[in-house]
């Protein structure tokens, strides 16, 4: 199963991740099958190991392909096909680029807000009244690690898009926040889990009363920017 050579210069980890998912779903890789080792990869695609390192990197944190030690590289045996989609891979290539992730999710949550104001049922509402106050609680009576946090967090932002009623919004929104995830850690490290509660109410607040949408909508952006704006 040889590797054809690269001739591309730039970010050619991102080829190196192209080729490996075009063999799979071309069945020229299968689930379990063995890849070849860190230095035949180096040798059949003329690149150096950082560039694999890289795309290894990223296929093994989105479920295509395992390490195990003292035996290799391996596709996953029951990885899913949706892990091959186009815009799932190219959302984490470029998601080391923070200031951009940043602004998309900034544009997008303006979006899901407009939406989910819409769309939004009483049952929705109550069901993000109910994460709130249960969060609320939760700060108050025990000690969380900010790994924790950020899937408290996160589960207060699916909620609203579940409320936007829109699957294209909820696929590619989960995926965001996804790769926005190491980000809360670090926010919730250096602010305090206090200040992501705090946006939540605004959230609700946005919700619940229209009238204040305006307002609430300046203060959430504000916010944001806030925090934003120290993260390294």
């Amino acid at each position: 199963m040889p590797f054809e050579r690269i001739n591309n210069e730039e970010k050619r980890y991102s080829e190196i991740i192209n080729i490996i998912k075009n063999k799979l779903i071309n069945g020229e890789i299968l689930p379990g099958d063995k890849l070849p080792t860190e230095a035949e990869m180096v040798e059949q695609l003329g690149v150096s190991r950082t560039p694999i390192r890289e795309a290894i990197k990223i296929l093994e944190a989105i479920g295509i392909i395992e390490i195990k030690r003292g035996e290799g590289m391996f596709v996953q045996k029951n990885f899913s096909g949706n892990n091959l989609n186009p815009l799932i891979i190219s959302l984490i290539i470029h998601s080391q680029d923070i200031g951009k992730l940043i602004e998309f999710r900034q544009y997008f949550e303006n979006m899901v807000l407009d939406l989910a104001s819409i769309n939004c049922t009483e049952e929705d509402l109550e069901k993000l009244n109910n994460i709130y106050n249960y969060h609320f609680e939760l700060i108050r009576s025990k000690k969380l690690t900010d790994e924790e946090w950020a899937d408290l967090d996160l589960e207060f932002h699916y909620a609203i898009l579940d409320a936007t009623k829109n699957p294209f919004i909820l696929e590619i929104g989960k995926t965001v926040y996804e790769l926005y995830r190491h980000n809360i850690v670090k926010l919730t490290r250096k602010y305090g889990k206090e200040q992501s509660l705090n946006t939540h109410k605004l959230y609700l607040e946005t919700l619940k009363d229209k009238s204040k949408n305006t307002e609430l909508r300046q203060k959430i952006s504000n916010n944001y920017r806030s925090l934003h704006n120290h993260i390294d």
